[in-house]
Formats: C-alpha cells, structure tokens, sequence
C-alpha cells in the first residue's frame, strides 16, 4: 500500500483500475513505432498541402527548453510513422494560467500538472481519456505507477494520463556530505536504502558549514512541509482527501515544524533569503557554496551541464518514516477537440513504450510507465546523479498534495508567511500559525466563515 492517504479526487482509482483489469480491452492497437522513427521530419507544426487526409493535432505544452525539445522529438517521432497526422506544438504559460489559456484556444493534447487537474475537471475542459486508452491496449495495472493514475482520477474515470511522477528529493555534492560522520563507529552505514534521520541531515548541514559554505538548503514551500510533516506521523491538513483547513497551530503539527525550523533558520548552516537574492540555491549548489537541496528531477538536465560538478540524490531525511511528496505531470484530451480519436492515438503513444523512453530520455522525468522506470532510458549509466533508484524508492513513500481547485491560489497566498516562518530573525509561532491557519480556511472553505442565512 502506498502512503499517500486517500483524496476524494483519487478514490475512485481502485474501482476504476479494476475495471480497466476486468475489460482487458484491446481492440485498437497503439500507433506502430517500427522504422527509422528518430530521424528528423518536418512535420512538427503546420499544414502540408501536398499530403491528402492530413489532421493536425495541437500540442500544448509547457516547461523548459529542455521538455519543450522532448515535446518536439515526441511529436517528430509519432508523425514519422502517422503520415497523415501533423504535431503542432503549441507553447503556453501553464500552471495558473493553465485554465484561462485552455478556454481561450484550447489544443487537442495538452501537458499539465495534477494539482491543476480538479480545476479542468470543475471547469469540464478535459474529457475521460480511460475508455480511449484502455482501446488502445494500454494496461493501466500493470504498467503504470499507480501514484500517477490516482493523482489523475476523478469522477469514476481518468481524466488525464500520468507520464512524470517526480518525488521531491535530497541533492547532494558527494565531495561535501560527510556521510561516514554521521554514524556511530561500527553502526551501519547510511545507505539509500535505510535513508537518514532528521537529526543526521542536520548533523551533516553543521559539518559542512564554513566559511563561504552553507551546509543545506530547504524552501520555504507548503509540498515540502506536506512531506516532511507527514514523515512525522503528523499534517498540514486538516483532511487529506477535503482539506478545508491548514493546521499549522495543532499541537501535533507545530512540534513537527520546530523541529524543522530548527534547522532552515539557522543563518550558519542554511542561506537566508539575502544572501539568496544575491546568488540563488542552484547557482550556490553548483559552486560548491552549498552541500545539500531538496529538488526534483527536473533539476537534473541543468546540473548536468554544469562542467566538473558532481553530484547524486539521497532520500528525504525523515523525522519518524521516510516520506516524500510527488509532483504529477500528464497529457490531457480537450473537451472540445474536433479529433479525438487521432489525439487518443498520440497520448497513448506519448505515455507508453518509445514515447515514455522520448520523455526518460531528457533526464528531467520520472517516468509513470514502469517499464520505461527500469530501462536505460531513465537510469542512465554513467550520467549523473549515478543513485537513479533513490527517485523509484520515494515514489514508492510519496504523499500527493490534497486534491482542491483552490491548492494553488493556497499555495501563492501563504507564501510570504511561509517566508517570514523561515527567515525572520524573530518569528512569534503563537501569532503566526493561527494566522496561516485562519488565511487559509478563507480559500479552502470560505462559506464557512460566512454569517447563517
């Protein structure tokens, strides 16, 4: 059983992998790979008049140079071998501005991330695409991280198809963690397997830090106390599957957060926010000025082009259990696509086999596909970070964020609190944890804060 606590935007995902096992429908086969299917094509965006019966799909996508170039080879590869299809990839915003560009010109496919998921199906901008897929032969049980397809689940169906599921994890400079410190003589060595204790993360921060060096750096960012408070036994929630409330100022909670505040407002061992507007965590990390971040795999293509930096991953320290939390990527069908049929084709080349082996390949995805999770594609002997199974292992003990329309509006409001929590030099818990509290029950449940009647 994964830890993730049931949500009410996921519970649906039992009952509906059940029945995806019970049909074991196949009646269309996924688009055919064979051939020389890397080789470079001008099909990517546009129209070919020369080519008669031609479709062109647009392809929302988002994130950085490095994705946006995994999003065109995807496209190529996939119109190599549907010649009739034309990929148009079509740059957008994404996150918050995710739901106002869908309704202003929506593509067929589009990339988004899970906790904008209940908003697209609140808002009916995507449509099922379990039906559509299970037709295609994609075997959901079996072949897919079961995290992703329930962070995507709602309404008795899979609203979107998971391909990145991306838990949040230690970076480390192997040069600098002073890993065979932290035990006892004759203990067992930290391996990643057992992970490491809170205490022993913290330990390793003081060791490194010196003159010109800070020991670790954790942002001030609600999914990271998700995790870590979590791995006390404790939350930030009030209700995992409905939150309506933060809980910041709960007895349970506030003991979690001193512990980790002991730790991320110490000036000797982690930046403060001055010295980071000066010179961000990444660029300290790379230089040497920092031992340890809490990151995803996305950081991985950047750090790797950094000449000379060595680096590995490590799992999150944990105050009572290991605990991570995950961030979700998938493709969706718009609601309102005139090619439905030809989009379910893409995605489910996009999601399994080459096309999930196109996404590992950059180095910025943890595939949801698993047999793509176990290929070369992702592991990538020889290539930095070498701890490749430490992003398998914290999927395995990831938390997703509860599923509510208004997480990321909570998100941005808390913030600047959130902040102040870690690096003003006089903080008051009693004020500001009510305060964060209070803020955030007028976002996630504002009618009850409303006068009867």
């Amino acid at each position: 059983m994964l830890p993730h606590g049931g949500r009410a935007f996921v519970g649906v995902t039992a009952l509906m992998m059940a029945a995806m096992t019970a049909t074991g429908c196949t009646t269309r086969s996924a688009p055919d790979t064979t051939g020389p299917s890397d080789a470079p094509n001008s099909t990517t965006s546009g129209d070919d008049p020369g080519r008669a019966g031609l479709v062109t799909l647009r392809f929302g996508v988002s994130g950085d140079e490095v994705l946006h170039a995994a999003y065109k080879k995807l496209g190529r590869v996939y119109t190599n071998n549907r010649p009739e299809v034309t990929i148009e990839i079509v740059r957008m915003q994404g996150g918050a501005a995710l739901t106002g560009e869908l309704r202003a010109d929506p593509p067929d496919v589009f990339v988004a991330n899970s906790e904008a998921a209940p908003q697209l199906v609140v808002d009916r901008l995507v449509q099922p695409i379990d039906q559509l897929l299970e037709e295609r032969g994609v075997t959901f049980g079996d072949d897919y991280q079961r995290l992703g397809l329930e962070a995507f689940s709602a309404e008795q169906a899979l609203q979107c198809m998971p391909y990145d599921v991306s838990p949040l994890v230690v970076f480390y400079n192997p040069g600098l963690v002073p890993f065979t410190r932290l035990v006892e003589p004759g203990a067992t060595p930290l391996s990643t397997s057992t992970g490491w204790a809170w205490e022993q993360f913290a330990k390793a921060a003081r060791l490194m830090s010196r003159q010109g060096v800070k020991g670790a750096y954790v942002a001030p960012e609600l999914d990271t106390l998700v995790a870590l408070t979590r791995s006390a036994g404790t939350d930030i929630v009030d209700d995992p599957q409905v939150a309506t409330t933060l809980t910041f100022a709960d007895d349970s909670t506030r003991s979690a957060l001193e512990e980790i505040l002991a730790v991320v407002r110490d000036p000797e061992i982690t930046p403060t926010v001055a010295q980071l507007e000066k010179v961000d965590s990444l660029r300290r990390f790379t230089r040497e000025r920092v031992g340890m971040m809490f990151g995803r795999r996305a950081l991985v293509p950047e750090l790797r082009q950094r000449a000379d930096f060595e680096f590995d991953v490590f799992p999150l320290p944990r105050l009572a259990r290991t605990r991570s939390v995950s961030d979700v990527t998938g493709l969706c069908l718009s609601a309102t696509t005139e090619h439905t049929e030809v989009a379910a084709d893409f995605l489910a080349f996009a999601t399994q086999d080459r096309g999930a082996e196109i996404l590992a390949e950059s180095g910025a995805v943890v595939p949801a596909h698993l047999p793509t999770l176990n290929s070369v594609a992702f592991t990538q002997p020889g290539d930095a970070p070498s701890s490749a199974l430490v992003f398998q292992e914290a999927v395995q003990r990831s938390y997703l964020v509860p599923a509510n329309p208004d997480w990321p509006e909570l998100q941005a409001a808390v913030a600047p609190d959130l902040m102040r929590m870690f690096d003003d030099p006089v903080i008051d818990l009693d004020v500001l944890l009510p305060r964060i509290d209070a803020k955030s029950r007028q976002i996630l449940a504002p009618e009850e804060g409303l006068p009867a009647g």
